[in-house]
């Protein structure tokens, strides 16, 4: 019995690897800038390319020198790319202290994820450029934890951080985002009065992360590539702070808000479940459900009601506005609000331990940080949604973390994410029978409404390649 159990625990890893198997079988690259990166290096060498690309157009020379390789071998790249997508709920689970039902979760979380977006730019293209960086910033982010709580790492394990943590900086999303992660953890090892539990490995870490934002910061070619935007681009010139700034936050507003993005929608809706089960507070869990409401209003009653379209706006791609018009402002209230209910929504979560709460906001807002950052560059509107990716992926990390942590609901080992300590199968084979009874009905509607949204956006993904 107890065999069968652990094999049953393994099986959503299995799930996501089948499905991981259609969408790559189904995938059909050289399309789009697949083109461009295939022929990148026919004329010259290597090196001369990468030199004129940081010269001339980014700071992503270490992405580009995988990609021109790998792009080579399209054979190659769907065999590296389904491991780690297959992979990939392997790694949340095991950040979040694993178990039955983590396991559940993070393969819910990887078929969640608009995966669909890494194609618009060329499937090969965008998966080296965007997904891999996506999938090292989480098997970094699994090492750093390990270190941090001096836990056992596989050498294979430590010696293969070093270069996803050099693929992973050359994306200046996650550079930032790694830098997060390494002064919180830094932070935490400080207050515990420990050292890292490979100090040599931390530190190669850290110094990775340094040098990556240095070679961003310095890279001439990012000045380059925003003059050529421009000239594509002309009013764009004429922009203030104040108008690049809300470019930015209305560009989130639009993909998440307004287009009542599904990854959002869950998120918020487990918060708020997740606020209810540890409160049982009507005013909580309705403070935490404000931004529902706000997506309600954007589908329903707008579609409903459409003389109440000018209360619920649809922001297109824009780039002009008038600051005295209504619905130039009515987003921005959105957003406010929106973002204000997840910061009471995590403190309702979080805020029982002040560090893990700031940590949390400032992963959160590191994230909302590098979507509004878009406004700021003019191929805001070139290169589509997946530059939200960072974003998607901090939200689900950040639900992950609050289902490890809502002791009350999943009465596994208590704080798995903090402790270190391993989630045990008996514990697990109970975790369905831990449930408390009141949170049984709400727990089998909201897992049914998970199941019906994964298997719509597989469903999506599938039809769309």
């Amino acid at each position: 019995m107890r065999k069968s159990s652990r094999y049953a625990a393994y099986l959503p890893f299995v799930l996501v690897a089948v499905i991981g198997l259609v969408y790559h079988v189904g995938m059909k690259p050289m399309a789009g800038d697949d083109i461009f990166f295939r022929d990148a290096t026919k004329d010259t060498t290597l090196w001369a390319y990468l030199t004129q690309r940081y010269l001339t157009w980014t700071s992503r020379v270490v992405s580009e020198c995988v990609l021109v390789n790998v792009i080579q071998c399209p054979v190659l790249w769907r065999i590296i790319d389904f491991l780690l997508f297959a992979t990939l709920p392997l790694l949340l689970s095991g950040l979040f202290g694993g178990g039955k039902t983590m396991n559940w979760c993070a393969a819910a979380a990887v078929l969640i994820f608009p995966f669909h977006d890494m194609g618009t730019a060329g499937w090969i293209t965008t998966t080296v450029t965007h997904f891999w960086p996506f999938w090292g910033f989480f098997y970094v982010a699994w090492v750093i934890r390990k270190l941090a709580l001096a836990e056992k790492i596989h050498p294979a394990a430590a010696v293969s951080a070093v270069p996803v943590a050099v693929v992973t900086g050359s994306h200046e999303q996650y550079a930032v985002i790694m830098t997060l992660l390494l002064v919180l953890s830094g932070v935490y090892l400080w207050k515990a009065h420990r050292r890292p539990g490979n100090a040599v490995l931390f530190w190669t870490l850290a110094v990775i992360d340094v040098v990556s934002l240095l070679v961003i910061a310095l890279c001439p070619g990012n000045a380059g590539r925003n003059a050529v935007s421009i000239a594509d681009l002309p009013v764009y010139a004429t922009f203030g702070f104040g108008q690049k700034l809300y470019l930015g936050l209305l560009s989130i507003e639009r993909v998440f808000i307004a287009n009542a993005d599904i990854v959002f929608f869950l998120v918020v809706l487990i918060w708020t479940w997740l606020v209810w089960e540890k409160t049982k507070d009507y005013r909580r869990t309705f403070l935490s459900a404000l931004p529902l409401l706000i997506l309600f209003g954007q589908t329903v009653l707008r579609t409903a009601y459409p003389g109440l379209s000018g209360l619920f706006v649809m922001p297109g791609e824009i780039l002009e506005w008038s600051w005295s018009d209504l619905s130039t402002w009515i987003p921005m209230v959105y957003l406010a609000v929106t973002v204000a209910a997840m910061i009471y929504a995590l403190y309702q979560l979080f805020g029982d331990d002040l560090f893990t709460f700031i940590s949390v906001l400032l992963l959160v807002g590191c994230g909302f940080g590098a979507g509004m950052v878009l406004g700021f560059m003019a191929t805001i509107y070139v290169s589509g949604e997946r530059v939200y990716a960072p974003l998607y992926g901090i939200l689900l990390a950040v639900t992950l973390f609050g289902i490890c942590r809502q002791r009350s609901v999943w009465k596994e080992p208590a704080a798995v994410a903090v402790s270190g300590r391993k989630a045990e199968p008996a514990a697990d084979a109970g975790v369905t029978a831990a449930v408390s009874k009141a949170a049984v009905p709400s727990a089998v509607f909201l897992t049914a409404l998970t199941v019906v949204c994964c298997a719509v956006n597989v469903l999506f993904i599938v039809l769309s390649l």
